[in-house]
């Protein structure tokens, strides 16, 4: 993936922050947003959210941190999206506790870490989860389950535990000795693997058949199954509606790519995605909410912290351009102006241009932008296209970085300009 790299003249507070991340600073972050690691995306019936501010009902946008446990009435469904790309969908009658939630850096180490105490949770691992398979741990009251980057659903109730696979792997083992407090996958004659390869297998732990250790049986699908009678919110059974239980299924089946079409999917266009808390993006941006856009069969191809461009690669992986020299349409734009002591000032982006020679792996591109304080611009540039399709331009005071579609008829890059007292930046999408 490539990362557009941003200058900025700032004041020493923010400098620091700006150069570590390495992207334009389009808009303030609240204060206390550093220890924010998801979003409530999805609430259907009730749930409550325990926390250093206390017991709360859960409601749709509610930030989520490190620490924070999530219980769902009967009927209740909780879905999760943390700022790597991970989700979670919490079933009724179930409480999952956050206990850590952080990435590798300078700082400390990588870790995430779930506990279900009862109830069935999907997950889906994200980015973290991903690099860090080793540092990533859900623990049930009896079992420990390393994950080794996949989405999986766990059934947890005080004297066993059940996991089904639907893509990646996991290892399932006795929650006992340095495994209880370890991270990843613990080792061991008990520690079992489940893969998404073993079709029509689950596993599962009984804690009173504790020397036998988890054990493969027939697959069962845990989120069609009711949970564990335990009551965990003051809520009626009566108030569980059918119409949730089907709502419920159908937005679990969306958290990735879980359901299986019959037939292809249609070629899907490039799409700016930006972080589901819209940190540091501009109210005008062309990129679309991460959860509010399909990115099935797509995966981020550049972009920096807050903005990528995802592109599809469903029907056709590699990327095959023709030996010619082809124009560009501009489809959709956005672009600001930003400079010391004035916020993103919207630039309008007219009289754009693209003309690509795939036949020399090359570009040409440029524009012209204005906004009231900065005047007019004017942005040209050149690029070289690499084998998947990629291309960065850097040339004085400007840089650019995008991707064409695996099948060349797309286009989208985000650029960057230095001007007078401060940077013109935006995002494009290009097609023909």
């Amino acid at each position: 993936m490539v990362n557009l790299y941003t200058r900025r003249t700032l004041s020493a507070t923010c400098i620091a922050f700006i150069c570590l991340l390495c992207v334009p600073a389009w808009a303030a972050q609240e204060v206390d947003a550093a220890d924010v690691v998801g979003e409530v995306t999805t609430v259907i019936g009730l749930g409550k959210i325990h926390n250093t501010l206390g017991e709360q009902s859960i409601a749709r946008g509610q930030r989520i941190r490190a620490g924070d446990k999530i219980e769902t009435a009967a009927g209740g469904h909780v879905h999760v999206r943390f700022v790597d790309g991970g989700l979670v969908s919490i079933r009724p009658l179930s409480r999952l506790h956050i206990e850590d939630y952080r990435n590798r850096d300078t700082q400390n180490q990588a870790a995430i870490k779930f506990r279900l105490d009862v109830g069935v949770v999907r997950s889906v691992t994200g980015q973290w989860g991903e690099s860090n398979r080793d540092r990533f741990r859900l623990n049930t009251p009896v079992a420990a389950i390393g994950i080794k980057g996949t989405d999986f659903v766990v059934k947890a109730e005080s004297a066993s535990t059940l996991v089904s696979v639907k893509t990646g792997a996991i290892v399932m083992a006795p929650l006992e000795g340095s495994c209880a407090v370890a991270l990843g996958p613990c080792a061991g004659e008990r520690s079992v693997q489940l893969t998404s390869e073993m079709s029509g297998k689950m596993l599962e732990y009984l804690k009173q058949n504790d020397k036998s250790g988890p054990r493969l049986i027939p697959y069962i699908d845990l989120l069609a199954r009711s949970a564990p009678a335990t009551q965990v919110a003051d809520v009626r059974h009566s108030e569980l509606l059918s119409t949730a239980e089907v709502t419920a299924k159908t937005i679990d089946n969306q958290l990735k790519d879980a359901v299986v079409a019959d037939e292809p999917p249609a070629s899907k266009p490039l799409v700016w995605l930006h972080n589901a808390l819209g940190w540091n993006v501009p109210d005008n941006s062309i990129s679309a909410r991460f959860d509010e856009a399909s990115a099935v069969g797509r995966r981020p191809v550049v972009g920096n912290f807050f903005i990528s461009l995802y592109r599809d690669e469903t029907l056709k992986k590699d990327f095959t351009p023709p030996s010619a020299i082809t124009s560009f349409n501009l489809l959709s734009a956005s672009a600001n102006y930003t400079a010391i002591g004035l916020n993103a000032e919207p630039a309008t982006v007219s009289d754009a241009k693209l003309t690509v020679d795939f036949a020399k792996s090359a570009l040409t591109t440029q524009m012209n932008l204005a906004s009231p304080s900065m005047g007019p611009q004017n942005f040209t540039a050149t690029a070289a296209i690499n084998a998947q399709g990629l291309f960065v331009g850097n040339s004085s005071g400007q840089q650019l970085a995008g991707a064409f579609s695996t099948d060349a008829r797309q286009a989208g890059y985000l650029f960057e300009k230095t001007v007078s007292g401060g940077t013109v930046s935006g995002l494009t999408l290009w097609g023909r």
